[in-house]
């Protein structure tokens, strides 16, 4: 066992400096369950007791809530669930925003269930683990043990008056809170396909991709991406409920996805393990990353580091002497390898258009959907190898256009991370980037928090070891 917690790096190197290992949760964990992923969330109350910003993750039957300098140490509240005959009842997902009616926090659950929830309400006695007080609950119909929420999250830009919730049966329900809580918030269950007007989603979405894996809302809330089960990324415009664009794997499941900070990327990874960037604007995938050793189980976009076009970092640290003629992101992601993956990704010049994944973009427009790693020679003739239909069983992905097949290998602009490190025994499962820490956790619930390198050791809002 010792031998095994050495090979778990306690450090790692970037080029802002040394990131160290500043706490960890040892307790509470749980046995590894692929079902059962902890997720971490980050949320913030003001004003009384519960001021402050706070983690929330899930472990087994329970979320958690601790403080943000507290991970290591004994829940500040437990919340448990789980009260399902067949035990499907845990919790999935979950998701925060804050909301001036104070009902700020989605939870899914395995059962198929979500509920709504205020954070301030449940903070509260502190210490004692409980059953959730929940302000409204949803739940589709006809669920079965075989249903399952996999991801929930607010809309950006609706005040916390939005959300959409992803079900692995493929369909996405998009609500109105006020429609659920109503004016006196009271208690009360409802089916998300009742007939109700005042209860009814606002639009129900059905993907023909054999499930979905989760979700990402764009930074303006116009945009939802979906990571589904059959390796396609896609983009549904929230308006409409129409899958307008997107992305093929090049094998496997896409298992999660996530927005760049302005809104113009798209991050996905999953069973091919590698981590794919799409431009939004580009229509296709204009890199993929490759660095880890299995499936890619979370990604995230880390808005503190990086640089603009023609200036230096945004972190000191970093070469002076970097100045891109585009935006450099900094991209994380987490895998059932037990690494992370740091990676810089810069935005596409004129220069550097893939000009044979332009071209599959255009045509999967034109053509509605094509195969993974097609024949670019025959594509480029006006139809698959055999002359036969572009579409088959595996490339049907929708009724919609857009969706780009994947690049032959050999046509993928490929790029290394800049640091690659395993620093969990068990399979990760999440991360989460803050201004001064990194947080990282595995399928078991254990959460390792690193502290960014710090220029001032007396750098204010740094997470506290004691």
């Amino acid at each position: 066992m010792l031998s095994e917690r050495a090979e778990a790096r306690d450090r790692f190197k970037t080029a802002e400096g040394r990131f160290r290992l500043l706490t960890e949760r040892k307790t509470g964990l749980q046995p590894f369950n692929y079902q059962r992923s902890s997720r971490l969330t980050l949320a913030s109350l003001h004003g009384g007791a519960e001021e402050g910003t706070w983690i929330i993750f899930n472990v087994g039957d329970a979320v958690n809530v601790c403080r943000y300098d507290s991970t290591h140490k004994e829940p500040y509240k437990a919340l448990l669930f789980n009260n399902s005959a067949v035990r499907t009842g845990f919790p999935t997902c979950h998701a925060f925003m804050s909301a001036k009616d104070g009902v700020d926090l989605l939870v899914g659950l395995g059962d198929g269930t979500v509920l709504l929830l205020s954070l301030r309400a449940n903070l509260s006695p502190p210490g004692i683990s409980s059953k959730p007080s929940v302000v409204a609950s949803v739940q589709p119909e006809g669920v079965s043990e075989t249903t399952r929420c996999t991801a929930v999250a607010w809309v950006p830009r609706s005040d916390a008056g939005m959300f959409v919730a992803a079900f692995n049966t493929g369909n996405i329900y998009v609500y109105k809170k006020a429609h659920l809580t109503g004016e006196g918030s009271g208690k009360f269950s409802l089916s998300l396909g009742s007939s109700s007007k005042s209860q009814a989603p606002s639009s129900t979405i059905t993907i023909s991709g054999g499930g979905i894996n989760d979700v990402a809302a764009s930074p303006d809330g116009r945009q939802l991406a979906a990571a589904c089960r059959d390796g396609a990324l896609r983009l549904v415009d929230l308006g409409t409920g129409t899958v307008v664009a997107g992305f093929t794997s090049y094998y496997g499941a896409l298992l999660c996805c996530a927005f760049s900070p302005d809104g113009k990327y798209v991050a996905a990874g999953g069973e091919d393990d590698l981590v794919s960037v799409y431009g939004l604007a580009e229509r296709y995938a204009v890199l993929h990353g490759e660095g880890h050793r299995s499936w890619v189980s979370r990604v995230a976009w880390d808005p503190w580091a990086g640089s603009e076009p023609g200036s230096g970092s945004r972190r000191a640290g970093l070469s002076e002497q970097l100045v891109p003629a585009t935006r450099i992101y900094r991209l994380g992601s987490a895998g059932q390898d037990c690494q992370l993956c740091l990676w810089d990704v810069q935005a596409p010049g004129e220069a550097d258009i893939n000009s044979t994944a332009a071209m599959l973009a255009q045509l999967s427009m034109a053509t509605g959907g094509m195969k993974r790693n097609g024949s670019v020679g025959a594509l480029a003739a006006g139809g698959p190898p055999g002359g036969g239909s572009a579409h088959d069983r595996k490339a049907s992905l929708g009724k919609s256009n857009g969706i780009c097949p994947s690049l032959p290998r050999a046509d993928m602009f490929v790029i290394q991370p800049i640091m690659e490190h395993k620093i969990h025994l068990e399979p990760m499962s999440d991360l989460l980037f803050t201004e001064d820490a990194i947080f990282t956790v595995d399928h078991t619930g254990n959460i390792r928090v690193w502290l960014r390198p710090q220029p001032d050791a007396a750098a204010a809002g740094s997470p506290r070891g004691d």
